[in-house]
């Protein structure tokens, strides 16, 4: 099994903030978030940390609920934010939203049903992604919105889409390159993905999904 990895991104907020946006969402729903449980159903609130909260999913794969939970977050905090998923070590992608609106989605591989955007087009847009992140520049977030056809890797494409990055574009743990071209500081270690901000809370989910 390859690299699964979900986060999701909240900008200039507090962690507090998220946290309690969470317990307030799942509790409207009859299923208030535990505060102990297993290791595959916990949900990490971290610090934020060079303008981000990172909020690190359970290894659940459900699509809907999760999604909401994020777009209610970003309505209530009245934030930016984003997904950034890796599916499987196959392909990474995000969904960006703002205000609790989706904006623009992306994933690798184009010709697959997308994993959580059925009949949604998932090219990614660079500009969309700048103007709403305006720290980032245009021209630093275009060359990782590179797709692949039926599993086939453009040619030439498989480098890295900046000289500073670690890995080639369609490398296992390329998503990590793209997290740190957003500001986030992640590395490998011990062949885990680690996040440099300290975790604030821990949360589980009531039942699996």
């Amino acid at each position: 099994m390859g690299l699964m990895l979900r986060y999701n991104l909240f900008r200039d907020v507090t962690a507090p903030a998220v946290y309690g946006m969470l317990l307030n969402f799942y509790a409207q729903r009859g299923r208030p978030l535990k505060h102990a449980g297993t290791d595959d159903e916990r949900i990490d609130v971290h610090d934020a940390d060079n303008g981000w909260v990172v909020v690190e999913l359970d290894s659940g794969w459900e699509w809907n609920e999760r999604r909401q939970a994020q777009r209610y977050v970003s309505q209530h905090l009245v934030c930016a934010g984003l997904l950034v998923f890796v599916y499987d070590g196959d392909y990474w992608g995000y969904e960006l939203f703002n205000h609790g609106v989706v904006l623009d989605q992306f994933t690798q591989e184009r010709s697959d049903t997308p994993v959580g955007f059925p009949n949604k087009p998932t090219q990614g847009n660079a500009a969309i992604l700048a103007a709403q992140l305006p720290f980032l520049r245009e021209t630093d977030v275009a060359p990782y919105l590179t797709q692949m056809h039926d599993w086939s890797i453009p040619a030439d494409a498989n480098t890295k889409a900046r000289p500073e990055d670690e890995y080639n574009r369609f490398d296992e743990c390329a998503v990590l390159d793209f997290l740190r071209m957003l500001g986030v500081a992640v590395s490998v270690e011990n062949g885990y993905v680690q996040l440099a901000s300290r975790r604030y809370r821990s949360l589980w989910k009531t039942n699996s999904g």
